[in-house]
């Protein structure tokens, strides 16, 4: 099997930016999917439009679950609790597994691309801008600690899971590969599920 590391460590993004605040960007994912209705001037531009645009999510659902996965390595030393520990750690360990069978699909599947970046200039600027932002508040020697950084910690997974059940549910309903279709439609179910997790945690531990 070819090694898709040297391919996974360039399209790893920062992770600071993936975990700040108001990480829920779906009005990317709102673009590529809403632009598929548009009716192109042929049978074969049809299926390359399609490719193309699921192609993008899948990118976005990649480059978010690679980085999720480093969470509980980069912020380990400044997780207190053991069930703020174990939600991370299901996440993380979630999101690593996910992000490796989308680097061996792409074998499987010649047309699956995982290496799109169509973000604008402005988008990428405002994106550097919140990760610098967030770094302050969140660095692992510095920043905040103890029970306020877990909350916020566990409030940014929230968005960052939920932006993965929404856009892993979109591909799978816009996938016209049946196998394809129904590994999105179980990485849909794992992030609702981790949704659901974070949400009551924050509720019995931060909210009640």
């Amino acid at each position: 099997m070819q090694d898709t590391a040297p391919k996974r460590r360039a399209a790893r993004p920062a992770l600071f930016a993936l975990l700040a605040a108001g990480l829920v960007a779906l009005g990317g994912c709102t673009a590529f999917d809403t632009r598929l209705d548009a009716a192109p001037a042929s049978a074969q531009s049809t299926s390359s439009s399609l490719r193309d645009r699921l192609n993008d999510g899948y990118s976005k659902l990649y480059a978010t679950a690679d980085g999720l996965s480093q969470v509980d390595r980069i912020f380990y030393v400044k997780i207190e609790s053991d069930p703020v520990q174990r939600v991370v750690e299901n996440v993380t360990g979630y999101s690593g597994e996910l992000a490796t069978r989308l680097e061996q699909l792409t074998g499987d599947f010649p047309a699956l691309a995982i290496d799109h970046d169509n973000t604008p200039p402005i988008i990428k600027a405002a994106e550097q801008a919140q990760k610098q932002a967030t770094l302050k508040r969140f660095a692992p020697v510095v920043g905040t600690a103890g029970v306020a950084f877990e909350r916020g910690l566990l409030i940014r997974l929230l968005g960052a899971v939920d932006q993965q059940h929404y856009l892993a549910e979109t591909l799978a309903e816009r996938e016209p590969d049946t196998a394809l279709s129904q590994i999105m439609a179980s990485a849909a179910e794992r992030y609702a599920g981790f949704y659901e997790q974070i949400d009551a945690l924050l509720i019995e531990r931060f909210y009640r």
